[in-house]
């Protein structure tokens, strides 16, 4: 669905109105702006959607899959219920990862704890970028 063209409401269009109509012709019109721009392809996930972008340097030891978790705070204001991955790549030459690659965590108390990464290769280093929501 196509959203319609955008139309601002005039003070010459409703001319039988009181006078108190005008001080909130700007408002609106104002109000109707934001929505036509935000619902003409305009929304981005960190400035509209309640959700967190983190992007670490994941590296993996020689003992790779064997290795600890990595751990930060949420800022969500709400439990987290979900981390997408964004984005995974070696970080010295930009290529990604050849395998599956699935990320297992859980919130404690505020905390994210990822658990070892699976899909990559031992002895490398990983730039990854997460949406939690």
């Amino acid at each position: 669905m196509k959203i319609p063209t955008l139309k601002k409401i005039l003070r010459e269009d409703i001319p039988d109105a009181p006078n108190w109509v005008t001080g909130l012709i700007g408002p609106v019109n104002t109000f109707m702006e934001y929505v036509y721009q935000a619902l003409n392809k305009n929304i981005s996930n960190y400035d509209n959607l309640l959700c967190q972008i983190k992007e670490f340097n994941y590296p993996t030891p020689s003992t790779y899959p064997i290795m600890g978790n990595v751990e930060f705070l949420s800022a969500l204001k709400v439990k987290a219920t979900g981390l997408i991955l964004l984005q995974i790549y070696e970080k010295g030459t930009y290529t990604p990862p050849t395998s599956a690659v699935y990320i297992p965590w859980v919130e404690n108390n505020g905390a994210i704890v990822i658990y070892p990464i699976t899909g990559l290769v031992a002895s490398k280093v990983y730039i990854v970028r997460l949406q939690l929501t």
